[in-house]
C-alpha cells in the first residue's frame, strides 16, 4: 500500500487597506456597509439569514486522468443572506481515487456581476486527504448580493470512471457559526469517449 501523500496548505490574498469586507457596490449596483451587523442566534451562533444554494457545476474535461481541467461550481449568494462569506468547504462525498488532489495555487473565485466576472481575493487554501475536503477562505470575506463561482483545478481527473459527488458547505464570519450545506456538484467521468453513449 502506497504511503499517504502530503496535503499542503497554501495562502494567497490581496491586501485591501482598511477593508474588513469585500464590497463592490459601484460595480454590482448596490452597497453593503462593511460594518453591517451579523445576525446571531440566542446562544450567540452566527448563521446566514437566507441560505446560499449551489446552482450549477461542470467539468471542462470528462475523461479519466485528464489534466488541465477545471471544475466550476456556482452558488447563489443573495443580499438576504446578510452575513459575509468566510469560507467554503468542498468535500468529495461519493467517488473514489486515493491520490486525487487539487492544485491549490490555481484555485480561483469570481463574483458574477451584471458587468461580468470580478475576481475575489482568497486567503488560506487547504486540502485534507483523510476527510477529502478542500477549504477555500476569502480574505477579506465576500459580501452577499451576487452569485459566486469557484474554479477548482485538480492535478488531474479521477482515475476511475463514474459519478462523483462534491458537497459544498458555506460558513459565515464569526467565532461560533452555523454552516449551510449548499448542495452537491455532480460530475461524471468516463473511461473513454464512447462510454458517454449507450
Amino acid at each position: 500500500m502506497s504511503p499517504s501523500l502530503p496535503w499542503p496548505s497554501f495562502r494567497r490574498g490581496v491586501a485591501l487597506a482598511g477593508a474588513g469586507l469585500l464590497t463592490l457596490g459601484s460595480t454590482w449596483g448596490f452597497l453593503v456597509p462593511t460594518s453591517a451587523p451579523a445576525i446571531q442566534y440566542s446562544d450567540g451562533t452566527v448563521g446566514f439569514s437566507y441560505p446560499p444554494r449551489l446552482t450549477e457545476s461542470y467539468a471542462t474535461r470528462n475523461l479519466v486522468s485528464e489534466s488541465n481541467v477545471t471544475y466550476y461550481l456556482t452558488f447563489d449568494f443573495p443580499e438576504a443572506a446578510v452575513e459575509p462569506l468566510d469560507r467554503v468547504v468542498i468535500r468529495l462525498n461519493e467517488g473514489y481515487d486515493p491520490i486525487f488532489r487539487y492544485r491549490l495555487e490555481a484555485t480561483e473565485a469570481f463574483a458574477n456581476t451584471p458587468n461580468g466576472r470580478v475576481s475575489l481575493p482568497l486567503g488560506e487554501l487547504t486540502q485534507d486527504q483523510d476527510s477529502r475536503e478542500l477549504t477555500i477562505s476569502f480574505d477579506p470575506p465576500a459580501a452577499p448580493g451576487v452569485p459566486i463561482t469557484l474554479a477548482l483545478r485538480p492535478v488531474r481527473n479521477p482515475r476511475f470512471g463514474g459519478v462523483y459527488l462534491f458537497g459544498a458547505t458555506a460558513y459565515p464570519v464569526g467565532e461560533t457559526v452555523k454552516s449551510t450545506f449548499m448542495g452537491y456538484a455532480r460530475l461524471s467521468f468516463y473511461e473513454r469517449d464512447r462510454d458517454r453513449w449507450p
